[in-house]
């Protein structure tokens, strides 16, 4: 559409979507007291626990809801200090929960394509401004410096179920991490955790763009290792339904 003096109107920006993330204030590690139940009396007690491998019935022991294997409590409250899932089959016990310190992630459209795709773009900035570490971070009470970065996904169906699962991942603050900058060699600065992104509309794998045929498989599966639901058990916003 043009204007009465022949300039062409400009489109609206797209939508900005807004989620805030804030880090608490400390962690806990062990295992949620309604994960966990009395081992039922068919349990074989003369099996090896898994993790230490004595014998269950050497010292008190409990199961997981999730999935019913059996551990010696002081057992699996050591091992969720790792990760909280099953030491057996790995299934997630509670929601995951990151080391990311506060920021935004904004989330919009942008009519540049990733290459490889004939679509939009799915433009992700993340904005995490410098502050204190927490007492779950390498050095509390120190300054961490702050972070920005943006990431590109296609607006398809894989962009938009991908989209889901790294809303839920920023919003679990599993997305960044204190620590040393593997780029820099610098301490104390926020860094991307696990989860990789896609900081480039080009480039290929090497250049961390597009296109790479292998990035949905190898980020869907990272997010399945820390517990992420599926995008079909979450909504838009990386909310659980």
């Amino acid at each position: 559409m043009s204007t009465a003096i022949g300039r062409t109107r400009r489109s609206p920006p797209p939508t900005s979507h807004i989620f805030k993330y804030t880090a608490p204030q400390s962690l806990s590690n062990g295992v949620p007291p309604d994960a966990l139940f009395t081992p039922p009396a068919s349990c074989n007690m003369k099996e090896y626990c898994v993790i230490c491998h004595d014998h269950l019935d050497e010292r008190p022991c409990v199961a997981l809801n999730a999935c019913k294997h059996v551990f010696h409590i002081d057992c699996i409250q050591l091992a969720f200090k790792s990760k909280p899932q099953c030491p057996v089959c790995r299934a997630s016990i509670g929601k995951p929960q990151g080391h990311s310190p506060s920021g935004t992630m904004t989330v919009s459209v942008k009519p540049t394509r990733c290459a490889g795709f004939h679509v939009d773009s799915i433009f992700i900035a993340y904005n995490i401004p410098s502050g204190v570490q927490m007492n779950y971070h390498e050095h509390p009470g120190r300054r961490h410096g702050g972070k920005r970065a943006n990431a590109y996904l296609p607006n398809n169906v894989y962009g938009k179920n991908l989209l889901k699962r790294l809303t839920y991942s920023w919003l679990q603050g599993l997305s960044f991490t204190v620590g040393t900058s593997f780029t820099t060699g610098i301490a104390d600065q926020c860094t991307w955790a696990s989860v990789h992104h896609k900081t480039s509309t080009h480039g290929g794998a090497q250049g961390h763009g597009y296109p790479d045929p292998d990035y949905f498989g190898n980020c869907n599966r990272e997010l399945d290792s820390l517990g992420v639901p599926s995008a079909q058990e979450l909504n838009d916003d990386g909310s659980a339904k």
